[in-house]
């Protein structure tokens, strides 16, 4: 019997020879292969979890003192949903969802989307960008004289590895700028060195913006025509009823440089009634 053992253990050396290079460089490749495959769908699965609105951008806010108006007489506080024509920069680093005006407290909220993975940031420059605007850098180049970032061959990296901050105004169309009310932040990132995700997702609030809503669209006797034109009766273009408008502006918060403008109101822009709730405490702040 122990002559028997030893001559299986003595054959089994001789048959992983037999194997011989081939079949170990197979397993090898296996393994490479589902790690690789283990690393991508990790990947995926985050990217897929980080570009999940958070649900507060879709949650109404308010200042305190506009939900204090609220709670005063609520069946009477005039609350709309707000369409801008342009609500999205051309890249998609900049996104603007669930606007909201409450009419009633004069305030103006803007749900924001922000892409930081979509921006770029110079580091000899030391300056944000957006794609777009790196490209149309290089116009002002000259054969002799390139000017833009590309050109020169700067380093150019993803801005969601800077930990950059912008800022926000809201100016209307006579020059006056008006004051942030509230502002509700969540970020959602990773940073792995090699690969690095974030998104950000606000509820800003602007105060003492009054619009005069008899003169809006939803209130005029018009109808569209098929190019998208709102015309009225007599065939004449409403674009001089457009009246004021209000834009909306982000800016990099060190060099001041403006990344996407916006028009948030005019009496072109659609609005839609609805009623206003109360968000949960864990929207406030």
């Amino acid at each position: 019997m122990k002559d028997v053992l030893f001559e299986e253990e003595d054959l089994i050396p001789e048959e992983e020879k037999k194997r011989g290079f081939a079949f170990y460089l197979k397993k090898v490749l296996k393994y490479i292969f589902f790690a690789v495959m283990i690393v991508v769908w990790t990947c995926v699965l985050l990217v897929i979890f980080l570009r999940r609105d958070n649900a507060i951008i879709k949650t109404p806010v308010l200042s305190a003192q506009a939900r204090s108006i609220y709670e005063q007489d609520p069946e009477h506080f005039e609350f709309y949903r707000v369409y801008p024509a342009v609500f999205m920069s051309e890249e998609g680093a900049f996104q603007l969802k669930n606007c909201v005006y409450a009419a009633t407290a004069g305030e103006y909220e803007i749900g924001l989307r922000i892409a930081w993975t979509q921006l770029r940031y110079c580091e000899q420059c030391g300056r944000l960008y957006t794609p777009d605007q790196l490209e149309n850098q290089k116009k002002y180049d000259e054969k002799d004289d390139p000017h833009s970032c590309l050109a020169l061959g700067h380093e150019i990296v993803r801005a969601s590895k800077t930990g950059r901050t912008l800022s926000y105004k809201v100016f209307d169309s006579k020059g006056r700028e008006y004051e942030i009310t509230n502002l509700v932040t969540r970020t959602k990132d990773i940073n792995l060195g090699f690969f690095a995700i974030k998104y950000e997702f606000i509820r800003l609030a602007f105060g003492g913006l009054y619009f005069d809503l008899d003169a809006n669209i939803i209130n005029r006797e018009s109808s569209v025509d098929l190019t998208g034109a709102d015309v009225s009766e007599d065939g004449a273009s409403d674009e001089e009823d457009s009246g004021m408008r209000w834009y909306f502006v982000i800016y990099d918060a060190e060099t001041d440089d403006r990344l996407f403008e916006t028009c948030i109101y005019d009496n072109d822009t659609v609005l839609e009634e609805e009623a206003y709730e109360l968000p949960d405490s864990d929207y406030l702040s």
